[in-house]
């Protein structure tokens, strides 16, 4: 298994735009973590048209009803909203940003090795 990692910086994006320069398909996971969740929305519905296996953003309940709702109001169909894994991460409530993202990138690896196997 190879992961390459790609991180983008919020001061080349634009709210409310995705950048266009992401490549996903079914063997790509998009993992989203933004504090203000207004910023994700162009990025995971990219990342829902792309076809990713793993779309994944941070925030508890409160965040999910929000991005499901604003998604709903952009016209993605709720099949597509639904599979958004939110909250990320097999250990729930992380504190520190090195366990969010240890748990975040178990839970990833995990749904790539259940796809992965059943091919």
């Amino acid at each position: 298994m190879r992961i390459d990692v790609k991180c983008v910086d919020k001061d080349g994006l634009v709210l409310g735009r995705a950048q266009g320069n992401a490549e996903y398909d079914a063997w790509t996971a998009c993992l989203l973590l933004f504090h203000d969740h207004q910023w994700e929305l162009p990025l995971v519905e990219e990342a829902l048209a792309g076809g990713a296996f793993f779309v994944g953003a941070q925030g508890g309940e409160k965040a999910r009803i929000e991005r499901s709702f604003a998604l709903a109001a952009r016209d993605i169909p709720e099949e597509a909203v639904a599979r958004i894994t939110s909250p990320v991460g097999l250990i729930p409530a992380c504190k520190s940003p090195r366990t969010l993202a240890l748990s975040a990138l178990s839970e990833i690896v995990a749904e790539y090795e259940r796809k992965r196997a059943s091919f």
